[in-house]
């Protein structure tokens, strides 16, 4: 009887969404997840919000041949409001198997999900990658609990924050299951370039220090110029661009390290840079999962970073890496000039840190992660 063959199966379609106007972690965790999944499975598509700022993570898209909807802006207030009846619409006509929204604070997205449970799409999941210092209502906290009923499932990329959503806001400690950010280890495998090197120290023999990320108040970056004072005989390379560029590297300045402090905007090369560098250090305030500190690892650096929740679930201090209290410069610069003046243990912080990686912290573990939560709420379903 003619038809298809025995075991064929359908792809099934995944819209993913975010709201974010900025190429930052959370959008390269999306986007890493969307590289990976098998396409003959399923079928994604990014909505993407229709403003100038989201073009970088458009075009990173249109790279991994991920199909792209623009839809209108849903800031929060009335606004945003007006424009989830449209959506549920667009939803409705093209029935996606799953809505996948990515979260940069618990209150992102809150209108596309919103949307996707009224559309009743088969499964709704939100991944939650951060929850920054701020106060939330309870006009607000009210409004995700509720909105949290028609979310099939939450992922928290750490264990911390997962707690925090069930025991702060309160949404259902059921529908919250921890998956972290990953990284995939081989992309990681290359060799130090002396060309670049040189280029970053001056072509003179000095140790390298590495931090990429955002230029933003989160990050710390100010800590970690303080601490460049103290470790006078380093360079230090700033990979990343944000709104505290100016102030950075006026501070630089004032404290006579701006001979050593190279800022040198986004980048492509991150593995090379790696490769090149001595240590690695992320002085944040407060984090998800960081994907910079990951890649480090699998880069097989050396990190120093601050003893907060969600990294220190990354790193074991003193074992594939070293924490230091948040804010605090002194003991940043104790530990880099630690790491810098002891080559063993810089190499055994390294090779443990890469084996970390590949133990629990894979792209391939991450998407099965995933995958299976997709599934579960798909059989629920039917």
């Amino acid at each position: 009887m003619p038809g298809s063959p025995p075991n064929c199966t359908v792809a099934r379609s995944i819209f993913f969404y975010t709201d974010s106007g900025t190429l930052g972690g959370a959008e390269h965790a999306l986007l890493n997840l969307v590289e990976a999944l098998d396409r003959e499975r399923w079928q994604p598509t990014l909505l993407l919000d229709d403003t100038a700022g989201a073009e970088a993570i458009a075009e990173r898209a249109a790279g991994l041949e991920l199909p792209l909807r623009r839809v209108g802006p849903m800031p929060l207030g009335l606004a945003g409001a007006r424009r989830v009846p449209k959506l549920a619409r667009l939803l409705r006509a093209e029935r996606p198997d799953v809505f996948h929204a990515h979260l940069t604070w618990p209150l992102a997205a809150k209108y596309g999900l919103a949307a996707a449970v009224l559309a009743r799409v088969p499964a709704v999941v939100a991944t939650v990658h951060l929850i920054p210092k701020h106060e939330y209502d309870r006009s607000s906290l009210l409004q995700l609990r509720m909105l949290s009923k028609g979310v099939g499932r939450y992922i928290a990329v750490s264990r911390d924050l997962a707690t925090e959503l069930s025991e702060r806001f309160r949404w259902p400690a059921d529908k919250i299951e921890v998956v972290y950010n990953a990284v995939e280890p081989q992309r990681f495998d290359k060799p130090p370039s002396p060309a670049l090197r040189a280029q970053l120290t001056g072509g003179r023999e000095r140790p390298l220090v590495l931090t990429c990320a955002r230029l933003d108040e989160q990050k710390g970056h100010p800590v970690l110029l303080r601490a460049a004072a103290e470790v006078r005989d380093a360079v230090f390379a700033f990979a990343g661009e944000g709104p505290q560029r100016g102030s950075l590297e006026s501070q630089a300045a004032q404290l006579g390290v701006a001979d050593r402090v190279h800022f040198l905007g986004e980048r492509e090369d991150v593995p090379e840079l790696l490769a090149s560098c001595d240590v690695f250090a992320l002085p944040s305030y407060y984090e998800g999962s960081p994907i910079s500190v990951l890649e480090a690892m699998a880069a097989e650096r050396a990190v120093v970073s601050s003893a907060i929740a969600g990294t220190n679930e990354l790193i074991e201090d003193g074992d594939s890496g070293l924490l230091v209290p948040p804010g605090d410069a002194d003991a940043l610069a104790a530990a880099l000039q630690r790491l810098l003046s002891d080559s063993e243990l810089r190499s055994s912080l390294g090779r443990r840190a890469r084996e970390r990686v590949q133990l629990e912290f894979t792209r391939d573990a991450m998407v099965r992660r995933t995958e299976r939560i997709y599934e579960e709420l798909l059989d629920d379903g039917r």
